[in-house]
């Protein structure tokens, strides 16, 4: 399916062709419920309630997020359940989708014409090559079997060792389906929609609770990167810390406030 889609996958990028998705891995289905672990009508509202939001605000703290990641150069993020992480970003752009999608936003590419809703991520690709350290990712759906307590290990930028404590198996088949560029530290994403927050207790996992970070390897083209692979897989990690130059942007799950 990946390799039929590439060549439509040029031409929306050639042609600056505008996309919106709806859901961004929080669209309400009975069966989306249950692996979170919450009812219908929790998830139904979180939903709706992530896509009433104040866009402008929304907008704004993008906005200063953006420039506190595009002046700074060494993420470090870090959980209690041993995550110790750092990469560099010296140099490189941050994407804000916030739900707006503007004739300067358009005029940017494949990253201005692209609006996922409940909106509310900043992305970023890193230097390539530059990816240290352990990540620890708890609950894991993306392969479409639960993977618990995911260990990542990255050197020079490189995927160089994954791990869980069970459900691993169908994520390293399909990993293993790919070529080269899939085991690329690929991505960054802080969310920071304030209407949409984790149940406690849940395994909730989506992309733009406040303070959520998502990362991501291998394609990275939505982040503003040049990795093109077929294969790209992202991880949500609730309860992070990640400071930017030593700068605390999430503490311990919860997006500070930023100007």
């Amino acid at each position: 399916m990946g390799q039929a889609s590439a060549p439509a996958t040029d031409l929306f990028i050639s042609r600056k062709i505008r996309q919106v998705g709806i859901g961004n891995g929080l669209y309400p289905t009975e069966a989306r419920a249950k692996q979170f672990g919450i009812t219908y009508g929790e998830l139904s509202d979180m939903f709706w309630n992530g896509m009433n939001v104040d866009y402008l605000a929304l907008e704004a703290t993008g906005n200063s997020l953006k420039k506190l990641f595009e002046a700074g150069s060494v993420v470090h993020i870090t959980n209690p359940n041993g995550t110790d992480f750092k990469v560099n970003i010296s140099g490189r752009k941050a994407i804000v989708l916030d739900g707006i999608m503007t004739d300067e936003d358009i005029r940017e590419g494949i990253t201005g014409v692209q609006v996922y809703l409940p909106a509310g991520e900043v992305a970023m690709s890193p230097v390539p090559g530059t990816a240290e350290g352990k990540i620890v990712v708890n609950s894991d759906f993306g392969s479409g079997v639960e993977a618990k307590d995911i260990t990542l290990v990255f050197q020079k930028g490189k995927l160089v060792s994954m791990t869980a404590k069970s459900g691993i198996e169908r994520l390293e088949e399909l990993y293993g389906a790919f070529a080269e560029g899939k085991e690329d530290f690929s991505s960054i994403d802080i969310g920071i929609n304030p209407n949409v927050s984790i149940i406690p207790g849940s395994k909730l996992a989506c992309w733009m609770p406040a303070g959520m970070i998502t990362i991501g390897i291998g394609n990275n083209l939505f982040a503003g990167g040049d990795n093109k692979s077929l294969f790209g897989y992202s991880f949500h990690i609730p309860g992070c810390t990640m400071t930017v130059d030593g700068k605390i942007l999430v503490d311990g799950g919860t997006l500070v406030s930023v100007k």
